[in-house]
């Protein structure tokens, strides 16, 4: 509760100044993430869009973009946040974040082939990726050709082998084993991811599809 009370003090100090016409880009780009930090995305947005017009050349727009785009990801704004993407990534063009964000805006707009090229294309950029191993993994275990599932195993298994407590890529490695018919070893997986992140029901209904006869 401190922390909030002092962005909220730190956001009336910068409007303030905005006010008085004494703000810059650095006082904008700090009020847009204070908006962010308290979940008003809308107020983030306008802010660091009213940034991008006055200061184009400001020397850290790429994080300014990079937050926008966040913005636009939490309000589901998903082709908004494809446009602006594509954009950044013919600057930034081998930009890994940037990158993985289109992939997920891809997979949350339906577009799961593109999204799993994109996940290969970070993947080309660094094969040591986790988080697109263990999305491309995922994805082609629910979509994929029964030919791409052993592209799925080595991507699953080498996020396993890097974070194996992570509960997000136990699940996933869980999913793949019950596809693949091994219900036992799924059952491990999806109880120890679940044991990790006890809140989350889309591994509790993942643990439910193993367990049912």
């Amino acid at each position: 509760m401190d922390r909030e009370r002092q962005i909220l003090e730190r956001v009336l100090s910068l409007k303030q100044l905005i006010r008085e016409e004494r703000s810059g880009p650095v006082d904008l780009h700090e009020l847009g993430i204070c908006y962010f930090y308290l979940e008003n995305y809308e107020r983030s947005l306008e802010t660091l869009e009213s940034l991008i017009d006055q200061y184009a050349n400001y020397v850290d727009i790429g994080r300014v973009q990079a937050l926008r785009i966040y913005g636009m990801i939490q309000l589901e704004r998903w082709e908004e946040a494809r446009f602006v993407l594509m954009d950044r990534l013919k600057i930034e063009t081998t930009d890994e974040t940037l990158m993985g964000m289109l992939a997920y805006v891809y997979e949350r707009e339906g577009r799961l082939k593109d999204a799993v090229g994109q996940h290969r294309r970070v993947l080309q950029v660094n094969p040591d990726n986790i988080n697109s191993l263990n999305s491309l993994g995922y994805l082609i275990t629910l979509y994929g050709k029964p030919e791409e599932m052993d592209e799925a195993y080595r991507c699953l298994k080498r996020a396993m082998e890097a974070n194996p407590d992570n509960p997000a890529y136990l699940d996933s490695f869980g999913v793949f084993l019950n596809r693949k018919g091994n219900k036992d070893s799924a059952r491990k997986a999806l109880s120890k991811a679940l044991k990790k992140d006890p809140d989350n029901s889309v591994i509790l209904e993942h643990l439910k599809e193993v367990l049912e006869v």
